[in-house]
């Protein structure tokens, strides 16, 4: 599950990049006018979309890897161990995977009117992977004791609507993983060695 948190990390540094400029072409063309951008400059307006493709596809490629091999099947033996992390499994499977492959196939098809249709449709699913992400931070926290999950499970709740503060959130969740990592094996070398005790001789 940490390597594929550190798959999301970059992923998401390529995705906020995507998002970037979306946004800074959006406040452009507000300025520019939308009815004479679609109208007159409607093939520049397209081209313009190609860069954001590129980085929306690159980030999801390396996301739907790091979720498929990585993260999504660390939190289902999460949930297998203690059924109480199975809604967090359960979101983060339909929410992030679903969603970032839909996003794949919007970037995809981003020229054409249904590929916008189809990304609104991901960031959507998105969100709810992100509340299971949320969820499974603050159980982390409940059980590891550090503080670290909870403020990266706050991060998440507040990157719902600020973005840029998953990037921090990506951060100290794979921090926190390597430290509970690190302690689970220091615990491990400090059981000692199980000796049967003497039998007495019959």
């Amino acid at each position: 599950m940490r390597e594929g948190v550190l798959y999301q990390f970059i992923a998401w540094i390529l995705l906020g990049i995507g998002i970037t400029y979306v946004f800074t072409l959006t406040i452009g063309s507000s300025f520019a006018g939308f009815h004479h951008m679609v109208t007159e400059n409607f093939g520049l307006g397209m081209l313009a979309l190609v860069p954001l493709a590129i980085f929306l596809l690159i980030g999801a490629i390396i996301s739907l890897i790091g979720l498929w091999g990585k993260f999504i099947p660390g939190v289902k033996k999460l949930a297998n161990v203690n059924p109480e992390f199975s809604t967090s499994s359960t979101f983060v499977n339909l929410g992030l995977f679903w969603g970032t492959l839909l996003m794949l196939i919007g970037a995809l098809t981003v020229m054409i009117v249904v590929g916008v249709f189809i990304m609104m449709i991901s960031f959507i699913l998105i969100i709810l992977g992100y509340i299971g992400i949320l969820l499974l931070c603050f159980k982390l926290n409940d059980f590891e004791k550090n503080s670290l999950y909870l403020a990266a499970g706050i991060l998440f709740l507040i990157g719902i609507i600020f973005p840029i503060l998953d990037f921090v959130a990506w951060i100290l969740l794979y921090i926190a993983l390597v430290e509970s990592l690190r302690k689970a094996n220091s615990q491990a070398t400090q059981i000692p060695p199980f000796t049967p005790s003497p039998q007495p001789l019959a």
